[in-house]
């Protein structure tokens, strides 16, 4: 059951990872791609990676039943099938958000190397009573909806939009409260390859599976 939004602050952020598409540019479920040195499922490792955070809760919003049978992490997860199908990103989005009482750091499932570092440095932005919805980065140009902060508040107005038939994304936040934030504010260690680099396409996966091999992370 979905729960309702309060004024929480910063320093706890929820984390929701949405692990809802169905991969077509990669031809497999991405949150399911066995991931050097182990083998075990990228989500597996990417939970692993942000263990750091210990955000409360952790929703992972999967439509696949494996996702929950494969991945073994020691969070307390809770899955949740995409209320939006059809929506998106932007549905997964607010699927995420409506089971979040404050603000939730947003994520995709292809993330290889998140760095829980940088989602602490990027919740620096979002101060308790800022009128801001979403904090959102700006790597290489380009905004990150999918490696970004979110508030609960910012749901009905997301969940209009969508009944409107729209799905992207960057058309909601361009009309959202939003904080941007840029590269050079975050003190990205390695640049955008890092913590923002996602793996959508084969290709892309390979040189991720490269560099985690070469255990430069």
């Amino acid at each position: 059951m979905a729960i309702g939004h309060s004024d929480a602050g910063p320093e706890n952020p929820a984390l929701i990872i949405n692990a809802g598409g169905d991969g077509r540019r990669m031809g497999a479920n991405k949150a399911l791609l066995p991931t050097p040195p182990h083998a075990r499922p990228l989500l597996e490792h990417m939970l692993a990676r942000l263990a750091p955070l210990a955000a409360r809760p952790v929703i992972v919003v999967a439509n696949d039943p494996a996702v929950a049978r494969t991945v073994q992490t020691s969070l307390d997860v809770r899955y949740v099938t995409d209320a939006y199908p059809q929506s998106g990103a932007l549905g997964g989005i607010a699927t995420g958000l409506s089971y979040s009482p404050g603000w939730a750091w947003v994520l995709a499932c292809d993330l290889p190397f998140v760095d829980p570092g940088l989602l602490q440095r990027l919740a620096a932005y979002a101060q308790p009573h800022a009128p801001v919805d979403v904090v959102l980065p700006r790597v290489d140009g380009r905004l990150q909806p999918l490696h970004a902060l979110y508030h609960a508040r910012a749901l009905p107005s997301m969940i209009a939009f969508l009944q409107t038939g729209q799905r992207r994304a960057l058309d909601f936040l361009a009309a959202a409260r939003v904080r941007e934030v840029d590269e050079a504010d975050l003190d990205l260690p390695d640049g955008p390859f890092h913590s923002f680099y996602n793996a959508n396409t084969p290709a892309e996966w390979q040189a991720a599976r490269r560099r985690l091999l070469s255990r430069q992370p």
